[in-house]
C-alpha cells in the first residue's frame, strides 16, 4: 500500500499565448511547486517565463500580463524541458483542469523532438467532481477553503494555489484516499 503522506507532489501552472495549440498557441511561462507532507515547499519551486517563439496576442496579455518583450530573451522550450522532465519524473503531478496543461507539454515536446510526459496525475478539477458534485473553478475553491492568496493568472501563483486547494481537498477525503484519484494522462482524446 502507497503511504500517499510520504508522497511528493507538485503543483503545476501555465500561462499560454492563447487555448489552442492546434492553432499555434503556445506556453509562456510554467511553475512547478513540490508538496510534501501538507507543506508547499516554495524554496524548491521552479518557475521561468518561455519563449514561445510566437507572438503573445494583445488579448491575452490583458488576462496574464505576460508581454512579448518579456518572454523575447526568456529560454526556449527545449532549454527547460529537461527540468519539466525531471520534475515530474520524481513527483505526481497536481493540475486544475490537467488536461489543458498536459496538452500544451505534449505540443511542446513535440515541437523540440522529445518524448511526451506520460504522468500519473491529480486534477483539483476533477476532484472537485467527486468531492462537491460537480467541477469547480479554481477560484471557487479558493474561496471556499478561505485561501486568500490570488488567483491572477500567473503560473507561480495559481500553482500555489493549486497546491493549497489541493492539501484541503486531501485533508477532506482523507490520504487514503488520494490514489482513487489518479488519472493517467496518454495525450489528448480526441
Amino acid at each position: 500500500m502507497i503511504e500517499w503522506e510520504e508522497t511528493v507532489f507538485c503543483a503545476v501552472d501555465t500561462e499560454t499565448t492563447g487555448v489552442n495549440p492546434d492553432l499555434g498557441d503556445r506556453i509562456v511561462e510554467i511553475a512547478i511547486v513540490p508538496v510534501y507532507k501538507d507543506r508547499i515547499i516554495v524554496e524548491r519551486a521552479y518557475v521561468s517565463l518561455v519563449n514561445p517563439m510566437v507572438k503573445i496576442p494583445a488579448v491575452v496579455e490583458k488576462v496574464h500580463g505576460i508581454g512579448n518583450s518579456e518572454v523575447v530573451r526568456a529560454p526556449s522550450m527545449d532549454y527547460i524541458y529537461p527540468t519539466i522532465k525531471s520534475y515530474f519524473s520524481s513527483m505526481i503531478p497536481i493540475f486544475h483542469n490537467g488536461k489543458f496543461d498536459l496538452m500544451f507539454l505534449d505540443y511542446a515536446a513535440k515541437e523540440i523532438g522529445a518524448l511526451p510526459l506520460d504522468p500519473v496525475y491529480i486534477d483539483t478539477y476533477e476532484m472537485s467532481k467527486i468531492i462537491f458534485g460537480k467541477s469547480r473553478s479554481l477560484r471557487w475553491l479558493a474561496r471556499y477553503f478561505s485561501i486568500t492568496d490570488k488567483i491572477n493568472h500567473r503560473a507561480l501563483d495559481d500553482a500555489l494555489v493549486t497546491a493549497r486547494v489541493f492539501l484541503k481537498m486531501s485533508q477532506m477525503i482523507g490520504y487514503e484516499r488520494i490514489g482513487e484519484f489518479l488519472i493517467k494522462w496518454n495525450g489528448p482524446t480526441p
